[in-house]
């Protein structure tokens, strides 16, 4: 047996695992059962402490290639799930692919049961489209996209969408026009399957036809990636267009890092494309600001947040302040009470940014009602912990013990 790990001072070393057994026949106390979507090959699950990994049993040329190009798309920070090792040599049966297990994430199939506040099928298109662009963008070619093939996480009123199974992928300098459409297509037919089943097992609701949705992730797509790496003229006298430009990107959760700016024959006027695109535009700045780490939305909700905490106090102030002041000042006195009135036998259901943005989204939503007065922050979260946060389910899984028999 041989283990390949990545980061072993970061990731259990797995050696207590019966690793000359076929994964499907396994019985051992590490063994627990999660939420999982269709599969080609036999997939499981272990808990080490508090997090679980998955194990995919695949033919050793699958099993490579998958790791290498996991370990490479996870350096470069793309929305993929995380390999932490490959297990090869196993006197008998095929490697196993291991990766962390994404919390608070859910497969397509329980979408519409978690997810009754936003519309689901709306917003698996935005985040299927957003993921094709951004691994296209990194010259990903897919070839598989499927709902089965991704997980979904809760990101404000959003969902972010993470690949899932990869072994279908190939990574390139650059994609042509012909590779992305056939992955679009693929993710289309794939989709409207996936809908498709749903509907037939009762569980997608009447006013979702699987093949009008599925199709809108292709204009969904188009509308994306013109934004990203179209061309578009702006005056240099009044340059508004291209701040909108930007403005659009950056509301879509990218930045740019690089641009080619061309004259347009003499009209006086500049041709702005974008060369080189990064993704995580918000996250990056409220991990520079305050040092949390959150998804896009999330991010872009709670910097709106400190930018309204930061008109409170220099209205207070009657001068401007410092950023990172403001910042600290935002996390110390608005973020951090906030969820610490929460109570703490459900606080986990949800990731602290997302707890915060519904506690604002509750305050906004009770204060004014009848005597018209504000709530606080505090009295939203502990209303909202009261009436809301108990009755969700949790979103951050605990698994079931499967120890007495092998699936």
């Amino acid at each position: 047996m041989r283990i390949r790990l990545f980061d072993p001072a970061a990731h259990p070393r797995f050696d207590d695992l019966p690793w000359a057994t076929p994964l499907e026949q396994w019985v051992h106390p590490r063994i627990t059962d999660l939420p999982v979507g269709l599969h080609r090959h036999v997939v499981r699950f272990v808990q080490y402490d508090h997090q679980f990994y998955a194990l995919k049993e695949l033919p050793n040329r699958l099993a490579e290639r998958e790791y290498r190009l996991l370990r490479t798309m996870n350096d470069r920070g793309l929305p993929v799930v995380a390999a932490v090792a490959l297990v090869n040599e196993r006197g008998g049966p095929d490697p196993v692919l291991i990766t962390r297990y994404l919390h608070y994430a859910l497969p397509f199939r329980l979408l519409f049961r978690e997810r009754p506040d936003i519309d689901v099928a709306a917003t698996l298109v935005e985040s299927i489209a957003t993921l094709l662009a951004r691994l296209h963008t990194a010259g990903f070619y897919w070839g598989d996209c499927s709902l089965s093939n991704a997980l979904f996480r809760r990101d404000e009123l959003h969902l972010s969408a993470y690949a899932l199974d990869t072994e279908t992928g190939e990574l390139h300098d650059q994609m042509t026009a012909g590779q992305r459409q056939t992955d679009i297509d693929v993710a289309i037919v794939n989709v409207a399957g996936g809908l498709a089943d749903l509907a037939a097992a009762g569980e997608l609701p009447d006013s979702v036809d699987p093949f009008e949705v599925a199709p809108q992730i292709g204009t969904a797509y188009a509308d994306i990636w013109e934004e990203l790496h179209g061309s578009s003229t702006y005056d240099p006298v009044d340059p508004a267009a291209l701040e909108n430009r930007l403005d659009r990107l950056h509301d879509l959760g990218f930045g740019v890092s690089e641009a080619v700016i061309t004259d347009a024959s003499g009209s006086g006027a500049f041709v702005f494309r974008p060369s080189a695109i990064v993704g995580g535009y918000h996250r990056r700045e409220l991990v520079e600001l305050t040092g949390i780490v959150a998804r896009e939305h999330q991010a872009h909700r709670l910097l709106d947040d400190i930018s309204r905490f930061r008109a409170e106090l220099e209205a207070d102030a009657d001068g401007r302040l410092p950023l990172r002041e403001v910042g600290h000042r935002w996390l110390t006195e608005w973020y951090d009470p906030v969820l610490t009135a929460l109570p703490a036998d459900v606080a986990g259901k949800l990731e602290r940014p997302q707890l915060y943005i519904e506690v604002l989204d509750h305050q906004a939503l009770h204060s004014g009602n009848g005597d018209n007065r504000q709530l606080s922050l505090i009295e939203a979260a502990q209303q909202y912990g009261k009436d809301v946060l108990t009755r969700r389910p949790h979103e951050r899984v605990s698994g079931t013990s499967t120890t007495a028999e092998p699936r």
